[in-house]
């Protein structure tokens, strides 16, 4: 017999309170595994936003364990420019009655801004302000790479502008621990490929073994996107936006956008965070933002922002063993392109990537030949 999910909880109403410990005043947004309230904590009148897992879904060990695990992540963050969890546990659903189901829940600070893919979605920014953005953006990088922790799906759309200035970077869902119990998990599949395609650095896309260097590259992404305005690939489905970044060069940004009149170094920055090859990346997230110092600072001298080759023992690595997807966030507002999405694809998935390139190749060939004179 076929097993059938139960319907998804109803979100809690507005002057719920949980435990006598918070109080829902509204819904900031909704995914596939859980709700994220606007809330304030009753004893000190501070606005929280509340995580909650769907009631639904406590029975679901990997769920569940992977809730329980984002917010192990989160409590190790620390930093102006990171979103890191208050408080997590348990609470009574008070829609049960004395006795019912238990709610889980993360706390965490309220951040009042929109994301960057809103921001974007409005128009290029300034050149000062990109840069800007890039360096706040890769402290948060810093500071989650210092605890022995990669992103692994950094994206507009997980960067928040508070103020609509000051960047913190959100959604550690599909975050990778590079040491500590915490990596102890048994809600990994072998040879999962998660992430959101148009961010995704090559050796993520295959599977293989990764460090803080796939943030960069997905660091690398958002900074050609803000120059340029547009990412360096799409295409019409996930499975072809991979396999752009797998083989086909960006075009520079300098020649995707002239108008924009980016410098010579900005755009050397921009190509090296996009090398295929990890070891021709800057190497750490403070590497890149040095990077894009001297670019400001020397907007010509392209041989000043080249990455250095780093000692082998200065960059983490470790299998990649990820999770699976990460609750989707909330739509944008109305007539907004919408964000990337996140994606898992399994070995099954990934061989027929390779299976489309090799037809690609092969009826271009046939093509070919019967072309020749």
């Amino acid at each position: 017999m076929s097993r059938v999910s139960p319907p998804s909880t109803p979100p809690l109403a507005t002057g719920t309170k949980l435990g006598d410990v918070y109080e829902i005043h509204g819904t900031l947004g909704e995914g596939g595994a859980g709700v994220v309230y606007d809330a304030v904590r009753i004893v000190t009148g501070e606005r929280v936003a509340l995580k909650v897992l769907h009631g639904h879904l406590l029975g679901d060990r990997q769920i569940r364990g992977r809730f329980e695990r984002e917010a192990k992540i989160l409590k190790r963050l620390t930093g102006p420019h990171v979103c890191a969890v208050l408080d997590s546990g348990e609470l009574t659903d008070p829609r049960d009655g004395d006795g019912g189901r238990t709610l889980l829940y993360m706390e965490l600070p309220k951040i009042d801004g929109p994301s960057l893919h809103e921001v974007i979605a409005k128009g290029p920014l300034p050149m000062p302000r990109v840069l800007d953005v890039m360096g706040q953006i890769c402290d948060a990088l810093r500071a989650a790479h210092g605890q022995g922790i990669v992103h692994r799906d950094l994206k507009p759309a997980n960067v928040l502008l508070r103020g609509g200035t000051h960047v913190v970077v959100v959604d550690f869902g599909l975050a990778k621990i590079i040491a500590g119990d915490v990596a102890a998990t048994v809600l990994t599949a072998h040879n999962m490929v998660c992430g959101t395609p148009e961010y995704m650095a090559p050796e993520q896309a295959r599977g293989e073994e990764i460090d803080a260097r796939c943030d960069v590259y997905a660091a690398g992404v958002m900074l050609y996107e803000l120059l340029t305005g547009a990412q360096p690939f799409t295409a019409p489905t996930p499975l072809a936006v991979l396999t752009a970044h797998l083989t086909t060069d960006a075009v520079r940004p300098r020649d995707r956008a002239p108008a924009r009149d980016i410098s010579p170094a900005l755009d050397a920055v921009a190509m090296h965070a996009l090398a295929k090859d990890p070891k021709a990346r800057y190497a750490t997230a403070q590497a890149l933002a040095a990077a894009i110092l001297r670019a400001r600072a020397e907007p010509t001298d392209v041989e000043a922002v080249r990455p250095e080759t780093p000692h082998a023992a200065t960059i983490p690595s470790f299998p990649s063993s990820p999770t699976q997807l990460s609750p989707s966030r909330p739509p944008p507002a109305e007539k907004r392109p919408a964000p990337a999405r996140s994606f898992a694809l399994s070995d099954r998935g990934w061989r027929w990537i390779w299976v489309a390139v090799i037809v690609a190749s092969l009826s271009l060939g046939v093509w070919l030949s019967f072309r020749s004179p």
